[in-house]
């Protein structure tokens, strides 16, 4: 399967190889089973929209997360839809809900808390040391604050 955008194409072969290349600047290229998410965004007020593949590399000493973002024309979006239909039925790629909007900000409610480094929401664990004293500094003048 291809899809050839402008100064982009995505080939996906019959062993599940996913190459992404950009004619100026580069490809990337993984293991279709390797995808942990696929979206197409809703268009932007620019008239693209986004194709987000998440690539997850879980096994080895040097676990990994790479985020592709293609942009689409308007033009393309049906045919990028497609494609990304297809994409999910021949290999098992599992449809994301889409995440509801919060009715209140909890997350004032609930005060900073620190994310578990065991969580999907690390790209990179552990965290600097200044960013150990960063986060000390702004947990400090949040808990002096009146508000």
């Amino acid at each position: 399967m291809k899809l050839d955008l402008p100064d982009f194409e995505l080939n996906c072969d019959e062993a599940g190889r996913l190459t992404f290349f950009w004619h100026r600047y580069g490809k990337v290229s993984s293991h279709v089973g390797n995808c942990s998410q696929l979206r197409l965004l809703p268009q932007g007020s620019d008239g693209l929209s986004q194709w987000v593949f998440h690539l997850r590399f879980p096994e080895g000493p040097t676990p990994g997360f790479v985020m592709v973002r293609v942009d689409v024309p308007a033009d393309r979006q049906e045919e990028v839809q497609v494609f990304t239909d297809l994409l999910r039925r021949c290999f098992s790629i599992p449809e994301i809900p889409e995440v509801p909007e919060p009715a209140t900000d909890t997350a004032e409610e609930s005060g900073l808390q620190r994310v578990p480094l065991d969580t999907a929401e690390w790209l990179a664990a552990p965290a600097s040391s200044a960013s150990e004293e960063l986060f000390a500094t702004v947990t400090a003048r949040v808990d002096g604050a009146t508000g």
